[in-house]
């Protein structure tokens, strides 16, 4: 009977893998089927009239937020012919389409044939588990575009070790206004953070840094603070002051800092690093995001393991303060003019 059961549960098993390599197959044959289709579909979209030389791709619920901040930084100072789209459906003609989140192109692929004959890019900030796509179903994208952008040199370095053609991946970094983020002179001033609130960005670890530093001045730039759960006792920290302001505002408070921490433990970025930085304000950032492609450990800031405890943490923000380095020097060619003209320069190569 043992015997019996053994063989009963092993072909179940089997049948089991039969079913997920059939789902597997179907999924590689639909798939293909549809680029097939597409491919045939040629020599009718070839001669569609070419409305635009760009189009911004920016789904509805990213309106308004940075991802679309930065393709309009990047349309100012693109100097031919483009529109700003905010869905997947009924994408223009275009000879070249820039796709602000990775989550968007395959929707777009598969509703817009026509876009397999145009120049895609496609930006890419950090990696994701929660947008309901398989890794291998979005490499298997990517490798589609003509180039993928990434935030940073570490997540592009992922991208081809989880088999996305080197040929295929970049990485341009952040940028910030360098007229409007001037340099100032640093004068024990405070410990600065500047976040919404997510939990991604370790609003814990934010609390107990501010907690275990009484002898330091801490500002929090941000908003949405009210929904975390310690926001009171946190606001009623006497080192510890919590600013909503308009972004045109973010330079007088961040001339009000020494230091600048960026705690999280992941991030595509962040902007506000590069904005701080071109302020003179030393960063103490976590080894995410472009931060170890900016930051030299020890000699323009520190950097510290994404684990790291926040006892290691503060003991780096002290020694920041020591640090005697021009900051704005090592990042003051990271304008959006410079940034727009990279991603042109990939455009037309």
């Amino acid at each position: 009977m043992l015997i019996k059961q053994e063989i009963k549960n092993i072909k179940i098993l089997f049948e089991k893998i039969l079913t997920i390599l059939s789902y597997l197959l179907a999924y590689k044959t639909s798939y293909f089927k549809f680029i097939g289709d597409t491919l045939v579909k040629k020599s009718s979209l070839v001669n569609t009239e070419i409305e635009y030389d760009l189009v911004f791709v920016i789904f509805g619920f990213a309106k308004n937020w940075i991802l679309e901040a930065i393709c309009r930084e990047i349309a100012t100072y693109f100097s031919g012919k483009y529109c700003f789209h905010y869905s997947e459906t009924d994408l223009p003609p275009s000879k070249a389409y820039f796709i602000a989140h990775y989550s968007f192109l395959p929707p777009c692929l598969k509703q817009n044939p026509h876009m397999w004959w145009s120049k895609i890019l496609v930006w890419y900030t950090h990696p994701r588990n929660d947008l309901g796509i398989s890794n291998e179903e979005l490499i298997y994208v990517l490798n589609k575009a003509t180039k993928v952008i990434c935030a940073c040199s570490q997540f592009a370095r992922l991208l081809v070790s989880q088999g996305l053609k080197s040929e295929r991946v970049t990485y341009i970094l952040g940028a910030a206004d360098p007229n409007i983020f001037q340099s100032h002179q640093r004068q024990n001033g405070a410990v600065g953070f500047c976040t919404a609130f997510y939990y991604r960005k370790e609003p814990e670890r934010i609390f107990n840094i501010i907690k275990m530093m009484p002898h330091r001045k801490f500002i929090l730039l941000g908003k949405g603070w009210e929904k975390y759960e310690k926001f009171l006792e946190m606001q009623s920290l006497p080192n510890f002051s919590y600013i909503e302001a308009p972004y045109s505002d973010y330079p007088q408070y961040y001339a009000l800092m020494d230091v600048f921490v960026s705690p999280a433990k992941l991030e595509g970025g962040p902007i506000p690093l590069v904005e701080t930085m071109m302020c003179n304000v030393v960063p103490v950032a976590s080894n995410t995001g472009f931060a170890p492609d900016l930051i030299v450990h020890g000699e323009n800031g520190f950097i510290f393991d994404v684990d790291s405890s926040v006892e290691d943490i503060c003991e780096l923000i002290d020694q920041a303060f020591e640090i005697k380095a021009d900051v704005r020097k090592g990042v003051q060619h990271l304008s959006w003019e410079n940034f727009s003209l990279n991603v042109q320069k990939i455009m037309q190569s």
